[in-house]
């Protein structure tokens, strides 16, 4: 599937919020709308049909919340929009984040819906490589490239929207943090806590071990720095 990028024709307020029903009925229906509320909404910023004025459409109403407020509604008809629930909160707060980027003018004419089609054609490209697994989803893509280029003064390269397009590596993990790991759960088991107060374990054993990890954890910080007095 081709991943939509946002045109430059000017558009209305009604048309935007429009829209967001239209595409809030398709998520109803399992597709993935996400990316084209978000670019959307950059589209509608940046005619200024959009924007982060508080109040604008009512107590604690700004367009973003509007916006969010016609998609959910659309999307679960039989639940009521509450703008303060955290994942119609969050729906409103990337919502937000688009405008912002599409609202800012310090990139120049054109800007940055250029540069967003320019993110959009590149991971485009990469889904037709052998590295379209380590690609993040367009979404996801879309708003590392907002809160990234919103920092900057100037816009993103090519390599910098090429390395957006991908997950987040994952940190390899150390002998420590495994052995720490292996100790928190260890406490919790012993004081009764582990799964969620109904588990508790404190045999000599468990207990034993838990000594163990603990002198081997002061064994490797002795080690990496021989000036620490070595405790469990």
């Amino acid at each position: 599937m081709t991943t939509p990028t946002p045109t430059t024709n000017s558009i209305t307020h009604d048309e935007v919020m429009t829209m967001a029903a239209t595409l809030g009925a398709q998520a109803a229906l399992g597709r993935d709308t996400q990316i084209k509320s978000l670019l959307k909404c950059l589209e509608g910023a940046y005619h200024g049909v959009l924007d982060l004025k508080k109040g604008k459409h009512g107590p604690d109403m700004d367009d973003a919340t509007k916006y969010a407020e016609a998609y959910w509604k659309a999307k679960n008809a039989n639940t009521v929009f509450d703008a303060k629930a955290d994942n119609q909160q969050k729906l409103a707060s990337t919502i937000r984040t688009s405008i912002k980027l599409g609202s800012t003018p310090k990139f120049g004419n054109g800007e940055p819906i250029a540069t967003v089609n320019n993110l959009m054609t590149i991971r485009q490209k990469l889904m037709q490589t052998t590295e379209r697994k380590r690609l993040d989803d367009a979404a996801n893509t879309f708003m590392k490239f907002a809160r990234a280029q919103l920092k900057q003064d100037t816009l993103l390269t090519d390599a910098e929207l090429r390395e957006l397009c991908f997950k987040p590596g994952k940190e390899e993990p150390t002998v420590e943090a495994i052995l720490e790991a292996t100790r928190k759960k260890l406490d919790k088991l012993i004081d009764g806590s582990a799964g969620n107060g109904h588990l508790q374990c404190k045999t000599q054993n468990v207990v034993a071990a838990r000594h163990s990890i603990s002198q081997e954890l002061a064994a490797i910080a002795k080690a990496k720095n021989p000036q620490i007095k070595q405790g469990v």
